[in-house]
């Protein structure tokens, strides 16, 4: 084993120095901030003194032997080897902490974070979160990656309400226009009436788009069930009195513009009544990670207890999705993908999750929940 030290003025000047004299396979034994005259002193400034190690057999052996097995977490490791590299070099330096910088572990932990999609602030969150890890010679690339899945989906919080059986339950359905409001109903209408045998009510305060009414009236006819159309919080209130011996009822309500809070605050007095409504954000998941936030922050006035993402199937990176549950905290209840009523809804679970960050390392699309309908038990958190 070679061990060097480098004094450098910063931890991309010392990285830059241990992989040119040493190479890529080096790790770091110590790091330690130091004050000595010479260039640092004359400046003002302190260094950084980095104690470096490699093993010369490590050094010399090559790559492909270092892969071992053909399972899809090795294949994914190779292919995934050159995109790791380029992102580490590119922008690790200026945020990584050296004694994080120099440990294997810690550099797949930030790749495969990285190749997640997530963004800056919580990769450092997730990275500062435990000590720095040891290097573990039998621990591979696969492994790593698990470890990374975990992490992210453990952070995410899974809706558990429906599984509170034929208790009593009212929804209603809020978020921007265009996120598909209408249909989700629909879809978990007849999830719970046709197929969970739940005697189920519908209520739409949705009576600004042109057909809205029209659309939600097709489906109740489908699916003959009862429909109320409410326009103030007195109608609301006796449309539920009327059907207050069904076990699910569904509340419509038009598209809302976060930026307007004359919209807000008509739902809030809509809402102002003496029964418990679980209303559900909806949002596409298409939508930009700025936007999510936005809305997350005006509609959060109705306190919305859990998220519906839509729209799957016209979204190729979910990565803003990811970001969006992880800063926000708000339970994901369900994944809606499709037109088709009601088979294109899946219940939010850590696998389809997991799914999710594996798609986006690999840079292809697969979203299709239609694709798993014949394996929905399966998905189930």
């Amino acid at each position: 084993m070679n061990i060097k030290k480098f004094i450098a003025e910063n931890s991309h000047e010392a990285m830059n120095m241990v992989k040119k004299e040493m190479g890529p396979d080096a790790v770091i034994l110590r790091t330690k901030t130091i004050s000595q005259p010479g260039r640092f002193y004359e400046k003002g400034k302190k260094g950084i003194e980095v104690t470096a190690a490699v093993d010369y057999d490590a050094a010399s052996e090559k790559p492909a032997e270092r892969i071992s097995g053909c399972g899809s977490f090795e294949r994914m490791e190779k292919d995934l080897r050159d995109i790791k590299d380029v992102l580490f070099s590119t922008d690790a330096g200026s945020l990584l902490k050296p004694e994080y910088y120099f440990n294997r572990v810690m550099k797949e932990r930030y790749n495969n974070y990285k190749t997640f999609g997530l963004n800056n602030d919580i990769i450092m969150d997730l990275m500062n979160e435990e000590d720095v890890a040891r290097a573990d010679a039998d621990r591979t690339g696969p492994d790593f990656l698990r470890e990374s899945l975990v992490k992210v989906i453990s952070r995410i919080r899974i809706d558990q309400d429906e599984k509170s059986g034929r208790k009593r339950k009212i929804y209603s359905f809020v978020g921007p226009t265009g996120v598909g409001k209408t249909t989700t109903l629909a879809k978990l209408a007849a999830l719970n009436a046709v197929q969970g045998g739940r005697k189920t009510a519908l209520i739409t305060l949705d009576t600004y788009r042109i057909a809205a009414t029209a659309q939600l009236q097709t489906y109740a006819r489908i699916m003959d069930l009862p429909l109320e159309v409410a326009v103030n919080n007195g109608e609301l209130k006796e449309a539920i009195r009327k059907h207050s011996d069904c076990e699910r009822i569904f509340i419509d309500t038009a598209g809302r513009s976060p930026s307007k809070n004359g919209d807000i605050n008509e739902l809030k007095k809509l809402f102002n009544i003496d029964e418990e409504i679980h209303p559900f954000l909806v949002l596409s998941a298409g939508t930009q990670y700025r936007n999510m936030i936005n809305a997350e922050g005006r509609f959060g006035e109705l306190s919305f207890r859990s998220v519906i993402f839509t729209k799957l199937d016209e979204s190729e990176d979910q990565s803003a999705m990811i970001n969006f549950l992880l800063t926000r905290q708000k339970p994901v209840s369900y994944f809606t993908a499709g037109q088709n009523v009601p088979e294109d809804i899946e219940t939010a679970s850590r696998k389809k999750l997991a799914t999710f960050l594996l798609a986006g390392m690999r840079g292809t699309q697969n979203n299709s929940i239609s694709e798993e309908k014949n394996d929905r038990s399966s998905c189930r958190s």
